[in-house]
C-alpha cells in the first residue's frame, strides 16, 4: 500500500480551507506498481512517471483542489 503524504495543496492561502484538506492519504490499490508495469514486467521511470501523474490528477478530482507536489511513502 502507498500514503500520500506532504501535499501542497494549492488554496490561494485561504488556511481554513487548508486545514480543511487532508495532509496524508491511503491511495487505493489502482496505483499499486503491478498496474504501471512495462510490457516486459518492468517498472522504470516513465512508469513512475506515469503512476505520479495519475495520482496527481486523482488527487486533485478527489478533493477540488490542485497541488503543487506530494511525496509518496510505501507501507
Amino acid at each position: 500500500m502507498k500514503k500520500v503524504t506532504n501535499i501542497k495543496w494549492d488554496t490561494d492561502g485561504d488556511q481554513s480551507v487548508f486545514d480543511y484538506l487532508p495532509q496524508e492519504i491511503m491511495l487505493p490499490e489502482q496505483f499499486s506498481k503491478e498496474n504501471y508495469v512495462d510490457e516486459d514486467g518492468r517498472f522504470g521511470e516513465a512508469e513512475r512517471n506515469a503512476m505520479l501523474d495519475d495520482i496527481s490528477d486523482w488527487l486533485s478530482d478527489q478533493y477540488g483542489f490542485c497541488h503543487d507536489g506530494f511525496e509518496i511513502k510505501e507501507l
